[in-house]
């Protein structure tokens, strides 16, 4: 208990923590600046690990949404199910870095939690050139996502800028350097901008306060009924 009360102060201090509440309460996203969240030796520990996740490319929202992105799945939130980690060990590992007390209780100070948050969906990107993630809304993947956290894992691109839109006349463009973590509600339309050079990697995770089954409804399970 005495190293986590120690981790708790080398990640934020409560002042630091209050400022970041608030800017994310008035602005809806916030950037948590490198070596806080999460450290150079966290960063290494997680490429380390994904390089063993099996990689996908995903075309396609959940939403119908344009994407250009290739992902590696570590914890998934299907419809009508609870959340799971995926088969073999390393998911197990990164939830477990994720999860760690020190992280988790700094997170939930800058979310303004009374209580516990749960990661529903975890996932690791990597967005070559022309790669891009279109315009949508976390929560048509989940109606129960609040938060996303993204973990910048690379430096060495261009483009791939992380856009929010508050309102329809509104925008918010982000361009976290590595090891920043970049918090925004699910209730913000956003899009990640095509990579022109290099090759964009983050971690991406996506928390609520509940844990059951995903209530998300596929119409086209509606009209197989």
């Amino acid at each position: 208990m005495a190293r986590a009360m120690n981790d708790k102060s080398r990640l934020l201090s409560e002042e630091a923590l209050t400022k970041y509440r608030i800017e994310l309460l008035v602005k809806g996203t916030v950037v948590i600046g490198p070596q806080l969240l999460f450290t150079q030796a966290d960063l290494a520990k997680i490429d380390q690990l994904q390089a063993e996740i099996p990689e996908e490319e995903v075309r396609e929202g959940d939403a119908g949404d344009s994407h250009n992105v290739f992902v590696k799945r570590v914890r998934v939130d299907p419809p009508g199910r609870a959340p799971r980690n995926v088969s073999g060990a390393v998911p197990g590992q990164i939830m477990g870095l994720l999860e760690r007390e020190d992280r988790s209780f700094a997170l939930k100070k800058i979310l303004g939690a009374t209580s516990d948050y749960m990661i529903r969906r975890c996932q690791m990107h990597r967005m070559p050139p022309g790669s891009f993630v279109g315009i949508h809304l976390d929560a048509a993947s989940d109606p129960d996502f609040e938060y996303s956290v993204i973990v910048q894992l690379a430096r060495d691109f261009e483009g791939g800028e992380f856009v929010v839109y508050p309102t329809r006349y509104e925008q918010q463009l982000f361009r976290p350097p590595l090891g920043a973590v970049l918090v925004t509600t699910c209730k913000l339309r956003h899009e990640v901008k095509p990579v022109l050079t290099g090759e964009r990697r983050s971690l991406v995770y996506f928390c609520s306060k509940r844990s059951g089954p995903n209530r998300r409804i596929i119409e086209s399970s509606i009209g197989d009924l």
